[in-house]
């Protein structure tokens, strides 16, 4: 049945403005969509409908803005993440439509800053980061286009240098053990996805540069 709006009230937030009905429920919109209502407005049914599927399809854009705001992300994570909240597969192609409109969903550039992020900040092998692009949905060509630029030795060697200090002390600030250091070096960049023998050698030459930091400075 229609309802007859009575006010318009902008909430705290300033961003959304409830709108009070007679003869049907209250509801609450953004400025954009309550533009043109007014008090004493008559809405039929339909048009209340629509504009709270309007309202929750805005809802679900923002926040799949806000999550790429955060970090870049997937075509998949975000399909993902809107299957999550139940979005209706109608809304949902809309979100993407609009989001690819805005070139916020190319994983090609996705990939891209992914492989380089995590060598700036978390190295790991090729295989590790293959293996996180595949997880995030990216497709094989996609990938390989950014994994071209990942150097297994210069990566291993940047992700050992980032640990050695942690590794290399104990509690005391006295040197650990030489085996006791490569041990736990090699058990790290093994798990970043190195194989052991590059993780070894790389072991090695880490514990070198610490125990003779001039060493590592003259190769610099």
């Amino acid at each position: 049945m229609p309802g007859i709006i009575a006010a318009l009230r902008l909430q705290r937030n300033g961003r959304k403005v409830t709108v009070e009905m007679v003869g049907a429920e209250s509801f609450s919109l953004s400025l954009p969509l309550a533009d043109g209502l007014h008090p004493g407005q008559t809405l039929e049914e339909s048009a209340i409908e629509e504009l709270t599927g309007r309202e929750r399809l805005e809802t679900v854009y923002r926040r799949c803005l806000s999550l790429i705001a955060r970090r870049p992300r997937s075509r998949t994570e975000l399909q993902r993440y809107l299957r999550a909240r139940k979005t209706e597969d109608e809304a949902a192609q809309e979100v993407m439509r609009r989001l690819a409109e805005r070139g916020l969903l190319d994983d090609r550039d996705f990939a891209l800053q992914w492989v380089e992020n995590r060598q700036a900040f978390r190295p790991r092998s090729r295989r590790a980061l293959q293996a996180e692009l595949r997880r995030l949905g990216v497709a094989e060509p996609d990938a390989q286009d950014a994994l071209a630029s990942v150097r297994e030795n210069d990566a291993a060697l940047t992700a050992a240098r980032k640990k050695a200090a942690r590794l290399y002390s104990s509690a005391r600030g006295t040197p650990k053990p030489r085996q006791t250091f490569e041990n736990k070096m090699t058990a790290f960049l093994a798990s970043r996805g190195f194989d052991f023998d590059l993780a070894r050698e790389t072991a090695r030459t880490v514990w070198q540069d610490a125990a003779d930091p001039a060493r590592h400075e003259g190769e610099a």
